[in-house]
C-alpha cells in the first residue's frame, strides 16, 4: 500500500472513529445477550481491527512493545470479571458494565497502533480532530441554549430525555451524555490547542478566537468542575516565561465567560459555602447519624435542613456524601468491590438519609453514581482494581516525568492536569468519548 494512500485511509478512520464517538449513537437491542442497545462505535472499532491484519507484523512488534500496557490492562478486566462474579447483583449485568471499560481499551488501543505505524504526525493529527470537534459542539452549545426546539431534541437523542435547567436557563450539553462531560471537553479543548499552538500546528489568528469559543461554552455547560479544568492547568502554565503571555489571556477570557455566561453563579457559591459554612451542616447531619431512618424521616430532615440551613443542601456537599457511600460498599466488600456498575445500584441502600433527602428520586433510577474516578474504582473493583489501577497510574506518571520533566509547566502538563481533575471529581469514564480521550492524550 503506497504511504500516501496507507496515511489518508488511516486519518479518515480516526476522523470516522472519533465521530462516532461523539455522537455515540445506540443502534439496536440484543434481548438474547440482555442488551438493551449495541453502540454504533463498537462497530466500528470491528472495522479499524482490518487494519491489525493488514499490518499484521507492525501489530505483532508493537505487542511486544507495549506489553506492559496489555498486562495492566488484562489484570484490571480479570479483576472486573471477580467482581462482577462476586458482586451481590446479577453477574450479567457486571461483566455488560464491564464490557464498556473492554471497548475503552480496545479502541485506545488500536488508536496507538494506528500512531506508531503512522507517527507523531498521526498523533498530531488526532489532537486536531479532537480539537476540531471541541469547536465544532462548542458551536452546537450556543444554538442549543438559545433554541428550545433544538435543546429539547439533543436532550432526547443524548441525553435519555434528561434535561437541566438552573434559574430557568439551559445547561448547554451538545450531544454528549451529561453537561459536566461536555463542560469539561471544552475545557481540555482550550489545552489541546494551547498544545498544538506550541507545536506550530496552529497559528495564533485560530488559537485565540478557538480559546474564546471553547470557554464561552464550557460556561455554558454550568459545570463547576469545567471552571477547575480550565483555571488551575491556566494558572501553572503562569510559571514558564514562555507559556506566561499566551497563559494570561486564557485566564482573562475564562474567567469573563464564567462570570458572564455561567447559566447560576450559586452553583459555585456552593462551593464557597461548603467550605466555610459547615458547622450548621454538621449539627444537622447529627440528627441523621442512622440509615434505617424511614423515608418520612428524610423528608422531614430536609425541610427542617432548608429552613434552618438551606445553603448547605446542593450538589457539591452531596458529593462528599456520595463519595461516603462508596466507602460503606467498600467496607462492605473490600476485596473484589461491589461489581462494575453497582454503585448506581448499591446507592438505594448505602445512602445516607442526608442524602436520599435531596437526591432519592435519581437514586432510584440508578442515575447517581460516586462522582469520584478513584472512588467509583474502589468501591465497584475493591482493594483489587484499585491497586492494579494505582500501580498502572504510577508507571503511567514515571513514564511521562522521564519524557516531559515536570518544571517549567509546559502545555502537555497543563492537558494531564486537566485529564486528573476532570477525572477525580467524577466518574467520567462512563462517556466512552471521554474516556478513549483521555485514554489517549
Amino acid at each position: 500500500m503506497k504511504e500516501t494512500k496507507k496515511s489518508f485511509l488511516i486519518r479518515s478512520y480516526i476522523i470516522l472513529l472519533m465521530i462516532s464517538l461523539a455522537v455515540n449513537v445506540q443502534l439496536f437491542p440484543l434481548k438474547a445477550l440482555y442488551v438493551h442497545s449495541v453502540p454504533l462505535p463498537l462497530f466500528v472499532f470491528l472495522i479499524g481491527m482490518v487494519w491489525c491484519l493488514i499490518f499484521c507484523r507492525d501489530f505483532l512488534r508493537f505487542l511486544r512493545e507495549r506489553k506492559v500496557i496489555l498486562i495492566f490492562m488484562g489484570l484490571f478486566l480479570v479483576s472486573g470479571i471477580l467482581s462482577a462474579v462476586f458482586s451481590p447483583f446479577s453477574t450479567i449485568l457486571g461483566l455488560k458494565s464491564l464490557f464498556q471499560y473492554g471497548l475503552f481499551f480496545g479502541i485506545s488501543f488500536l488508536l496507538l497502533f494506528l500512531f506508531s505505524i503512522e507517527g507523531k504526525s498521526t498523533g498530531l493529527f488526532f489532537l486536531e480532530v479532537l480539537a476540531g470537534l471541541a469547536v465544532l459542539l462548542a458551536v452546537i452549545s450556543f444554538f442549543e441554549v438559545t433554541n428550545e426546539s433544538l435543546y429539547r431534541f439533543l436532550a432526547d437523542t443524548f441525553r435519555s430525555g434528561e434535561r437541566q435547567l438552573m434559574n430557568g436557563r439551559v445547561r448547554a450539553g451538545a450531544t454528549m451524555i451529561h453537561s459536566n462531560i461536555f463542560g469539561c471537553f471544552m475545557s481540555l479543548g482550550v489545552f489541546i490547542f494551547f498544545y498544538l499552538k506550541e507545536e506550530t500546528v496552529i497559528k495564533a489568528r485560530i488559537f485565540y478566537p478557538a480559546v474564546g469559543i471553547l470557554s464561552a461554552a464550557a460556561a455554558l455547560s454550568g459545570s463547576r468542575n469545567a471552571a477547575l479544568v480550565l483555571l488551575v492547568p491556566g494558572l501553572l502554565l503562569l510559571l514558564n516565561r514562555k507559556t506566561l503571555k499566551t497563559a494570561a489571556v486564557l485566564i482573562g477570557v475564562a474567567v469573563f465567560a464564567i462570570i458572564v455566561l455561567t447559566p447560576s453563579a450559586s452553583r459555585f457559591l456552593d462551593m464557597w459555602k461548603l467550605i466555610y459554612k459547615t458547622e450548621d451542616r454538621n449539627l444537622i447531619a447529627t440528627e441523621v447519624q442512622t440509615r434505617e431512618m424511614v423515608a418520612e424521616k428524610a423528608v422531614s430532615l430536609k425541610r427542617k435542613a432548608e429552613e434552618a440551613a438551606p445553603l448547605n443542601f446542593n450538589t457539591a456537599s452531596t458529593r462528599l456524601l456520595l463519595w461516603q457511600s462508596a466507602l460503606r460498599m467498600f467496607r462492605d466488600y473490600p476485596l473484589t468491590g461491589i461489581g462494575p456498575g453497582g454503585c448506581n445500584r448499591a446507592l438505594k441502600e448505602y445512602a445516607s438519609p442526608e442524602l436520599l433527602a435531596v437526591e432519592k428520586e435519581k437514586i432510584d433510577k440508578e442515575y447517581l453514581h460516586a462522582h469520584n474516578g478513584f472512588f467509583n474504582i474502589l468501591a465497584e473493583f475493591g482493594l483489587t482494581g484499585m491497586i492494579i489501577t494505582l500501580i498502572f497510574a504510577a508507571y503511567l506518571a514515571v513514564f511521562l516525568i522521564r519524557r516531559y520533566g515536570l518544571f517549567p509547566p509546559l502545555p502537555v502538563h497543563a492537558l494531564l492536569i486537566g485529564i486528573g481533575l476532570s477525572f477525580i471529581p467524577d466518574a467520567f469514564f462512563y462517556s466512552l468519548f471521554y474516556m478513549v480521550e483521555i485514554g489517549r492524550a
